[in-house]
C-alpha cells in the first residue's frame, strides 16, 4: 500500500544577495543555489547558512528581463562537476555552464540543438521551458514546463550531451499534473530517484507563457512512477509550518538521501527581495 504523499516546511532563511532561486544542488556540507537573473550563484554552507557568491561571468549582478540566462535547472554529474541550463525559452536562454566545486573554475558555452531537439521531438509551436534536469544512469532527462493548462513533459538525451555530444532524442513523455485552485500546475524542478521514480516540484502560477510571471495560487510536491506504459503522478499541496497552504514560488530542490526531508529554493519574482532556503519535511516519498 503507497503512503500518503505530506510536505511542510519547517523553517525559512532569506538568502543574502540571492534574488531569484531556481535550482539547488548539494555537494556534502554545501548546497549551490542558482539564481535564474544572472551569470551568478552562491554557494551556501551547511548548517549555518553563510552565502558566498560565485559569479560566473563579469560581476554575477542581476540583468534586465530580456538579457538574463535563465539559469532553471542544475545537476551533478558522476565525474563531480555541476552543470547548469539555460532554459532555453528565449534564444539567448541556452547558456550551460559548467562548474568544477572543488577548484570553482567556469566555463560557460552556447548549445541552443539541445532546445531545438527538445521543441522538435515534443512538436511544440514554441520554444521548450526547461525547468529541471537530471542524470539517469547514460541519460540526460530535462523537465519540461508547458505554460498555463499545457502539459509538462519529461525529454531523454544522452548523457554525453553535457560534453558537447549531439543532442539526439533517446525518449519523452508527456505528464499531466492537474489544477490547484483552478490553475494549472506547472513542474518546477525535478529529482530522479530511481529508473521508474521522479520527485517533482510544481507551482501553480496564472500565466499564459514562458516568459510573464504571475500571482502563484500555491505549489506542489509529487511523484511521477512508472516507465514504458501509463504513469502514476501524484502529488500533495505543499504547506507552511502551520498548516497554511503555501504560496511561494518554489523552484529549486535538493532532497536528502533519506527522502524524508529536503531544501527548497524560492524565486520572489520581485528583484528587491532575497529569495529564501526553505527546509521541508517529507513523507510518503521514501
Amino acid at each position: 500500500m503507497r503512503s500518503e504523499l505530506s510536505a511542510r516546511l519547517v523553517a525559512t532563511h532569506p538568502l543574502p544577495g540571492v534574488r531569484a532561486g531556481s535550482a539547488l544542488v548539494r555537494v556534502g556540507d554545501r548546497l549551490l543555489a542558482v539564481q535564474d537573473d544572472a551569470f551568478g550563484a552562491a554557494w551556501i554552507d551547511l548548517p549555518g547558512l553563510g552565502v558566498t557568491q560565485l559569479p560566473l561571468r563579469g560581476d554575477g549582478a542581476a540583468l534586465a528581463k530580456r538579457d538574463k540566462p535563465d539559469f532553471e535547472s542544475a545537476l551533478r554529474a558522476p565525474d563531480g562537476s555541476i552543470h547548469l541550463l539555460g532554459s532555453g525559452s528565449l534564444e539567448n536562454r541556452c547558456t550551460l555552464a559548467r562548474i568544477d566545486p572543488e577548484d570553482g573554475s567556469v566555463a560557460l558555452h552556447e548549445f541552443p540543438a539541445i532546445y531545438d531537439s527538445v521543441r522538435l521531438a515534443l512538436g511544440l509551436a514554441d520554444r521548450p521551458n526547461i525547468e529541471g534536469a537530471a542524470v539517469d544512469g547514460s541519460r540526460l532527462r530535462l523537465f519540461h514546463r508547458g505554460a498555463g493548462s499545457a502539459a509538462s513533459a519529461s525529454v531523454d538525451l544522452p548523457r554525453g550531451v553535457l560534453d558537447g555530444d549531439r543532442p539526439e532524442v533517446l525518449g519523452f513523455t508527456w505528464f499531466e499534473l492537474g489544477t490547484l485552485n483552478g490553475v494549472g500546475l506547472g513542474v518546477t524542478d525535478a529529482a530522479v530517484l530511481s529508473p521508474d521514480r521522479t520527485m517533482f516540484l510544481a507551482a501553480a502560477e496564472q500565466t499564459d507563457d514562458a516568459i510573464a510571471d504571475g500571482p502563484v495560487a500555491g505549489a506542489a510536491v509529487g511523484l511521477i512512477e512508472g516507465t514504458g506504459g501509463p504513469l502514476s503522478v501524484r502529488w500533495t499541496r505543499l504547506l507552511e509550518s502551520d498548516g497554511r497552504p503555501s504560496v511561494r514560488k518554489v523552484e529549486g530542490l535538493a532532497v536528502d538521501d533519506d527522502l524524508r526531508g529536503g531544501w527548497l529554493i524560492t524565486d520572489p519574482d520581485d528583484p528587491t527581495r532575497s529569495a529564501e532556503l526553505c527546509r521541508v519535511e517529507l513523507d510518503g516519498i521514501a
